[in-house]
C-alpha cells in the first residue's frame, strides 16, 4: 500500500505497490486459485486500511485516496489471477494505475508527522518566506540567549503598527527552551536598539520546545487609551478589560475568583485604574461594589455625586467606609456573610456549574471592596483591625462570592501583609521608585519601574491565566464619563440578598446614615477628608459651630442635595423649578436610604424638621412659583387680610383654587399685597389648619380644610 512517507519513501512504497500485486497474481495464477480468494483479502486489507486511517485521524482526502488505491490493486489482481498477470493488455493497466498513484499521492498524502502512527502533536513547521527582519532577529536570539539554531515558525505584524510578534522552535534534543529567552529579553532590546520603554515579552508557546517573542519596535504606551462608552450589561463571571496591552489587545482581568493587588507611587493611576475597575463593575448586575477609603473616600466619589445631587434615586456604590471603624464594620460584615453562606448554600454550590464556587447572582451577588491605600490602613496602629478584617474576608471569602481589591502605596512587607501578597493572583504594579517594591508585587517578573515612562502604564500578572509579566496601559475616563455612567446603571445594581442583610444587621442597615457627614460636604464640594476626625467621628456640621459662637467660611446645607451650580442662586424661574425638583427628589431618596422606619420618633421627627428647613431655603417653596423680584421688607397694602385667602377658597368650593387664580382676584378686588406675602400666609393658614393643599406642583390648589 501508498503510505506517504516522505518522497523516497513514497518511491520504495509505489514499487512495493506494483511489484507485489503481480507477484500475487502470478502464484495464483499458476497454482489456480480461485478469483474470489484475492478480492476478499484485498477487501479485507482495504477495511483494514480505513480503520487505521480513522483511529489516526487523518484527513478525508487521504483516507479517500488509500482507500481508493488499495481497491484498485485488489481489482487488478483479482482480475490478473484469473486472466494470467503476464498478457500485455494487464502490464500495461497495472503500469499505468501505478504511476498515477505514484505522481498523484502528493496531492492527497499528508507529511510524516500527520501520517504518523504517533499520536503526539507536533508544531507546524514555516510554510511562508521569513522577512529579512524575522532572520535579524533570529540571529540576535541565537547569540543573545545562547541557544542552538533556532526555527521562525511565524511571524506576525500588530494591529497598532507599534511591534510584531515571533513564534519561534528550539532545535531537536538540544533542551533549549523559552526561559532562556526571557531571561535574555533586556540584552535582546539594547541589541535590537529598541526605543526607551520597550519591553520584550516572551513566554512558552502551545508545545514544549517553541516560544512567543513579542517585539515592539515603537512605544505606543504615552497616547491615552478613553475608556469606552459602553454600558451594556457585564457579568462577574466573565473578564472585562482595564486597557490595552503593548500589542494593542484587551488587557482583560476576572474577578469571580481573583483578589487583587494593586501597587504604584501616587499620581501613576493607581485610583484611575480602580474607577475603572467599578466602572465596570456597576454594569455587573451579579455584583455589590463597597469602597474603602481612607482618603476621605475620595475613590467613590465621582460615582456617588450623582446621587447627592438627587439625579438618582439609590447610590450606585453600595458601602463607603472612609473611617478606620467604618473599614473595620464593614470588612467585619463581609467576612460574616462569607461564613453563613458557606454554611447556608452548601448544597447550592455543589450543584453549581463550578462545583466549589457559590453560583452569584443578581439574587445573590458577589461582594467586591475596593480598598484605596491600604498602606494608609495598616501603618497606623490604631486601624490594624481593619486590615485584619480585610485580610479575613481575602482569606475566606473566595469561593463564597467575597472578595478584595488591595491598592498601596508602597507595596512592602512593612505596609501589606504577606497573606495579601500571596492570596492575591491579581497583581499590577505602576511606577515605584524602589525596585523592590515592584518586585514584592511581581516577584520573580523580570521587569524594572524604568520601563512605565507614562502615567497609567503598568506591569500586570494574571495567575489565574498564566505567570507571563504584560505591559498595559490603563483605559482613562473622560470628564463627567464616571458620572454619567452611574446614572445609566442604576437600574443593574443589585441589592444584597435577605440573608446577607439578616448578617449585617444593624451595622449594615445604618451604613447611609454614618455616612451622612461625608454626603453632605460632598455635595457642597468641600474637602472629604476632614469630613471625620481623630478615630473617625464626624467633624462640626454649622449648627455645631455658631453654637460655638464660630463663623463657618460657608454656608453649609444640611442635607446632601446640592445645586449643580453652588456658586449662583437659582434667578429664573425655571432655575427655582429646577432647583426645587432636585431638592425634593434628592431627600425623597435620602430619606428612603436612611431606613426612617427603623428610627426613634424623636430622631424623625428631627429628620423630618430638617428635611423641612431645606426645602424651605430655595425660595419660594417647592410647590409654588417664584416671587417676581419682590423683597420682604417691601410693604403691604391697607386693604389686605389674611382671611381674605379663606374666603376666597370658600368660594371655589370643593374644585380648589391655585394661588395664581388667588393673586389675579386679589389683584381685582384692588388688594395691595405681594406674591411673597399670600404665599406666605398660604402656609400659615394651612398650618392652623383652616386651609388644606390638594394636588401637587405645579397643579396645586387651595380648599377650605
Amino acid at each position: 500500500m501508498v503510505d506517504g512517507q516522505g518522497s523516497w519513501d513514497r518511491v520504495a512504497g509505489g514499487v512495493v505497490a506494483t511489484v507485489g500485486p503481480l507477484v500475487a497474481a502470478g502464484v495464483g495464477a499458476a497454482v489456480g486459485v480461485p478469483g474470489w480468494v484475492p478480492a476478499a483479502l484485498a477487501a479485507a486489507g482495504t477495511a483494514g486500511v480505513v480503520l487505521r486511517d480513522h483511529r489516526q485521524r487523518r484527513p478525508w482526502s487521504e483516507r479517500a485516496f488509500r482507500a481508493a488505491t488499495g481497491l484498485a490493486i485488489g481489482a487488478w489482481t483479482t482480475w490478473s489471477t484469473i486472466t494470467e498477470p503476464w498478457h500485455t493488455a494487464n502490464l500495461v493497466a497495472g503500469a499505468f494505475a501505478a504511476t498515477m498513484a505514484l505522481f498523484t499521492a502528493p496531492a492527497f498524502l499528508a507529511d510524516d508527522e500527520a501520517s504518523s502512527d504517533s499520536t503526539t502533536p507536533e508544531p507546524a513547521k514555516a510554510t511562508t518566506r521569513i522577512s529579512d527582519r524575522a532572520q535579524k532577529w533570529k540571529t540576535r536570539i541565537e547569540q543573545q540567549a545562547r541557544v542552538q539554531d533556532i526555527e521562525i515558525l511565524s511571524e506576525e505584524d500588530w494591529r497598532t503598527g507599534s511591534g510584531f510578534t515571533l513564534t519561534i522552535a528550539f532545535s531537536e534534543e538540544s533542551g533549549d527552551g523559552w526561559s532562556q529567552v526571557e531571561d535574555a529579553k533586556v540584552r535582546l532590546a539594547r541589541a535590537g536598539n529598541l526605543p526607551k520603554g520597550c519591553v520584550i515579552g516572551v513566554e512558552e508557546g502551545e508545545y514544549q520546545g517553541t516560544a512567543i517573542v513579542r517585539i515592539p519596535t515603537r512605544y505606543a504606551m504615552a497616547d491615552d487609551v478613553p475608556l469606552p462608552d459602553d454600558t451594556h450589561e457585564l457579568s462577574i463571571w466573565g473578564d472585562f478589560p482595564i486597557g490595552q496591552l503593548e500589542d494593542g489587545a484587551p488587557a482583560d482581568i476576572n474577578l469571580r475568583q481573583a483578589a487583587a493587588l494593586i501597587g504604584g507611587m501616587r499620581g501613576k493611576g493607581k485610583t484611575t485604574l480602580q474607577e475603572v475597575m467599578i466602572a465596570h463593575m456597576l454594569r455587573m448586575p451579579d455584583t455589590l461594589v463597597w469602597v474603602a477609603d481612607l482618603n476621605g473616600g475620595g475613590l467613590a466619589s465621582k460615582f456617588m455625586l450623582p446621587y447627592v445631587r438627587g439625579q438618582m434615586g439609590r447610590p450606585v456604590i453600595d458601602w463607603v467606609a472612609a473611617t478606620p471603624d467604618e473599614v473595620t464594620k464593614m470588612a467585619t460584615v463581609a467576612a460574616n456573610i462569607a461564613r453563613d453562606r458557606k454554611a447556608a448554600y452548601a448544597a447550592l454550590k455543589a450543584d453549581s456549574d463550578q462545583p466549589g464556587l457559590l453560583p452569584v447572582s443578581p439574587d445573590l451577588p458577589q461582594i467586591v471592596i475596593v480598598v484605596d491605600e491600604s498602606a494608609e490602613v495598616e501603618k497606623n496602629p490604631k486601624t490594624r483591625a481593619a486590615m485584619d478584617a480585610l485580610c479575613e474576608v481575602l482569606r475566606i471569602g473566595r469561593a463564597e462570592g467575597a472578595n478584595v481589591i488591595f491598592s498601596a502605596l508602597r507595596a512592602t512587607q512593612d505596609t501589606l501583609p504577606i497573606i495579601v501578597r500571596k492570596q492575591t493572583s491579581l497583581s499590577i504594579c505602576a511606577y515605584v521608585e524602589d525596585a523592590a517594591e515592584m518586585n514584592y508585587v511581581l516577584p520573580r517578573a523580570k521587569v524594572t519601574p524604568d520601563a512605565l515612562t507614562y502615567p497609567g502604564t503598568m506591569f500586570m500578572r494574571r495567575d489565574d491565566v498564566s505567570t507571563i509579566v504584560r505591559m498595559i496601559k490603563v483605559f482613562l475616563p473622560k470628564k463627567g464619563q464616571l458620572q454619567r455612567l452611574a446614572i445609566a446603571t442604576e437600574h443593574m445594581r443589585p441589592e444584597l440578598d435577605l440573608r446577607g442583610k439578616e448578617v449585617g444587621g444593624k451595622v449594615y442597615a445604618e451604613r447611609m446614615q454614618r455616612l451622612r457627614p461625608w454626603l453632605e460636604v460632598l455635595g457642597r464640594g468641600g474637602d472629604l477628608s476632614a469630613v471625620f476626625g481623630e478615630g473617625g467621628t464626624a467633624a462640626p456640621t454649622q449648627v455645631a459651630t455658631e453654637q460655638a459662637g464660630g463663623q463657618p467660611s460657608r454656608p453649609v446645607a444640611r442635607t446632601a442635595t446640592i445645586p449643580d451650580r453652588e456658586d449662583a442662586a437659582p434667578q429664573t424661574p425655571e432655575e427655582r423649578k429646577a432647583a426645587r425638583d432636585r431638592a425634593r427628589k434628592g431627600l425623597r431618596g435620602f430619606a428612603a436610604k436612611l431606613k426612617v422606619e427603623s428610627m426613634s420618633a424623636a430622631a424623625l421627627d428631627d429628620m423630618m424638621a430638617q428635611m423641612e428647613a431645606e426645602l424651605a431655603s430655595v425660595e419660594p417653596l417647592p410647590d409654588e412659583p417664584g416671587d417676581q423680584g419682590q423683597h420682604d421688607d417691601e410693604p403691604d397694602g391697607a386693604n389686605w387680610h389674611p382671611e381674605l385667602l379663606v374666603d376666597l377658597a370658600r368660594d371655589a368650593g370643593e374644585a380648589g383654587i391655585a394661588p395664581k387664580d388667588m393673586f389675579a382676584c386679589l389683584q381685582e378686588r384692588g388688594v395691595e399685597v405681594t406674591e411673597k406675602t399670600m404665599y406666605k400666609w398660604l402656609r400659615i393658614l394651612v398650618g392652623k389648619g383652616k386651609l388644606r393643599k390638594v394636588g401637587s406642583s405645579p397643579n396645586t390648589k387651595y380648599v377650605v380644610a
